[in-house]
């Protein structure tokens, strides 16, 4: 918190008792000119200042659509977050997704938010909730009795979480009576397992139809940076087309290309590089000279860092990150694919897969999981079930079974596979 504060020069923090007493507790400990308390809160702390206290509302400021308006910070998965700088223009820049939204979502819906506002999710939902006048229901932290509770007592229509979220949803095998109101999940910030889609689409109904039948819900897969401002592609999985959701369609007026490593746009159905640009937007990361080097290329493409495949529809698939494709041998091996695998197996709940220094091939695979409550599985087996799904030099070479929570991840569920390395690396040959 010391370091984003001082690197934005925040001289104004708004918060909560709540936050300020488990994160904060001493003022003096960060170098701010005016703290903020929150107003439904009666007891006003010591040093702080109310909004509801300052008089005469502020009159409305006239600002360039281009001006920095807000800092948001990556998730820090490689290392110390990074503040991008986002415009209104760019904060608004994916509105047109609210008219691929508007068949599935309307001002009669009550969507779920358990996402945390520092999370540019969570504010590209409600600002685009707003728009189509969708209610929301905030949830402050995260867990999966609060989440149920929610649903079911307000008949909540839109679940909007991070794969992790939906992941811990189904793997409580909650009653599906609790999630009956449910007609539409969303899901963004990570990719979404094959094995969870399928499980989500047995809570809740699209339609409910004669005879006890029902249309499954509606699965949208959105894709975006916070460097952008949140939502650049979306995915709609359909009940006709299994698997629908994987494939993304850029939203205008975002443009996307797949290239190599020198700009090039490769072939159709070939890996390269996700790019993503639009007019009006220059992504950069605040007063950061040095992270901003390399962020866009030459003609100015912003460099997602993630592969991705191109389809003959133009349709786009995300394979996986860059930085996560294990070189074995000559090979590459993707960690997705081995996540995949594996979680197709019926006792696993979770799992990363990373790889790991070898002396010889360079890296190989390795993964890390967590079990279903009371599966009884072993390394041995998992073992096993790798090598019957996966060639030779794709199966990992040790598979550590972590207790429940064990797998590293940010407060966003995103996983830290750096964790992962840094601890596993001196444990293999």
């Amino acid at each position: 918190m010391k370091r984003i504060l001082a690197d934005s020069g925040t001289q104004i923090l708004v918060t909560d008792k709540t936050v300020f007493e488990r994160s904060i507790q001493d003022r003096s400990e960060l170098n701010v000119r005016a703290w903020i308390q929150a107003d439904h809160e009666p007891e006003t702390l010591d040093g702080f200042v109310r909004i509801q206290d300052s008089g005469a509302p502020f009159p409305p400021a006239t600002i360039d659509p281009a001006a920095t308006v807000a800092v948001f910070h990556t998730s820090g998965t490689t290392g110390f977050p990074k503040g991008a700088a986002l415009s209104s223009r760019a904060l608004l820049g994916a509105r047109s997704s609210t008219v691929f939204a508007g068949p599935f979502l309307g001002h009669k819906d009550l969507a779920l938010v358990a996402l945390p506002w520092s999370h540019i999710m969570a504010v590209s939902i409600a600002l685009y909730g707003l728009m189509v006048g969708v209610r929301g229901c905030f949830l402050e932290r995260f867990d999966v009795e609060d989440a149920l509770d929610l649903v079911e007592r307000f008949r909540v229509t839109a679940f909007v979480g991070v794969p992790a979220m939906l992941a811990r949803v189904v793997n409580s095998n909650p009653d599906p009576s609790r999630l009956a109101s449910l007609r539409v999940w969303l899901s963004a910030s990570d990719y979404l397992p094959s094995d969870v889609r399928l499980r989500v689409r047995e809570y809740g109904a699209l339609l409910r139809l004669p005879g006890g039948r029902r249309i499954p819900p509606i699965i949208l897969n959105g894709y975006g940076m916070v460097e952008l401002g949140g939502l650049a592609m979306m995915g709609v999985e359909l009940s006709l087309f299994p698997g629908s959701g994987q494939l993304c369609f850029p939203v205008p007026p975002f443009r996307v290309r797949i290239a190599d490593e020198n700009g090039r746009r490769v072939r159709t159905g070939q890996p390269g590089e996700c790019q993503i640009r639009r007019r009006g937007i220059a992504p950069h990361y605040w007063q950061d000279k040095e992270s901003n080097d390399g962020l866009l290329t030459g003609d100015g493409w912003l460099r997602t860092g993630d592969l991705a495949t191109r389809n003959h529809f133009g349709l786009i698939r995300i394979v996986g990150r860059i930085k996560d494709v294990i070189k074995s041998g000559g090979y590459s091996v993707y960690v997705r694919e081995l996540e995949e695998t594996i979680l197709a197996h019926p006792a696993v709940a979770r799992a990363i897969a990373f790889g790991l220094p070898h002396k010889e091939k360079g890296e190989v695979p390795a993964v890390a999981v967590e079990l279903l409550p009371g599966a009884p599985a072993g390394e041995t087996d998992l073992m096993d079930w790798c090598r019957s799904h996966l060639a030779a030099y794709k199966t990992p070479r040790r598979i550590w079974i972590l207790d429940p929570g064990g797998l590293p991840q940010n407060h966003n569920g995103k996983a830290l596979r750096r964790v992962l390395r840094e601890r596993f690396s001196e444990k293999i040959a």
